[in-house]
C-alpha cells in the first residue's frame, strides 16, 4: 500500500512540478524531445507525452470525434413572447465548436506519404511520430494545423 501512495505521489509531483513548463515550451512548437532535455526537472519521455496528449484533448486542440457529430451540439433556450405577450421557451441547438476555426488533418496519410512527411517540421513530425494518434483523421485547431 505504501509503495502505491509513493508511486502515486511521485506522478502528481511530477505533473505538478513540470505541466506548466511542459506546456509553456510545447505551446512555442519545441519538438518533445527537445523539451524532455530541457525540463529543469527529469521526466521520462512517455509521461511527457501523455501530459501534453491530454492537454491537447483538453483544450480542444485535437478533437476525438467529427464536429458533426452529437457530442458537439448544445442545447440553448431563448425567451420568446408571442402575440398576445404569452412568454415561452424555444430549444435552439448551437454548435459547441466553430467548424472554421478547425482543419482536418489526415495522420494516416501524412504517416504513409514519406515526401510529404519529410517536408514537415521536427515540431509537427514528432507530433505525429509520438502522440498516439490513429492513422485515421482529426479535426485540428488551425492555429496547431
Amino acid at each position: 500500500m505504501e509503495e502505491y501512495f509513493n508511486k502515486s505521489l511521485s506522478h502528481f509531483v511530477k505533473d505538478f512540478a513540470c505541466k506548466g513548463e511542459l506546456v509553456s515550451k510545447f505551446k512555442n512548437k519545441k519538438p518533445i524531445s527537445k523539451i524532455v532535455k530541457e525540463l529543469s526537472f527529469p521526466v521520462a519521455e512517455e509521461s511527457v507525452i501523455k501530459i501534453l496528449w491530454e492537454y491537447l484533448i483538453d483544450n480542444n486542440i485535437v478533437l476525438l470525434y467529427d464536429i458533426d457529430n452529437k457530442k458537439n451540439e448544445q442545447v440553448d433556450y431563448e425567451k420568446k413572447v408571442n402575440a398576445v405577450g404569452k412568454v415561452h421557451f424555444e430549444a435552439v441547438k448551437k454548435s459547441k465548436i466553430n467548424k472554421e476555426e478547425y482543419d482536418l488533418i489526415d495522420i494516416g496519410f501524412l504517416r504513409s506519404d514519406k515526401d510529404r512527411f519529410s517536408k514537415l517540421s521536427d515540431f509537427e513530425r514528432e507530433l505525429i511520430e509520438k502522440l498516439p494518434f490513429d492513422n485515421k483523421s482529426y479535426y485540428v485547431r488551425k492555429e496547431w494545423a
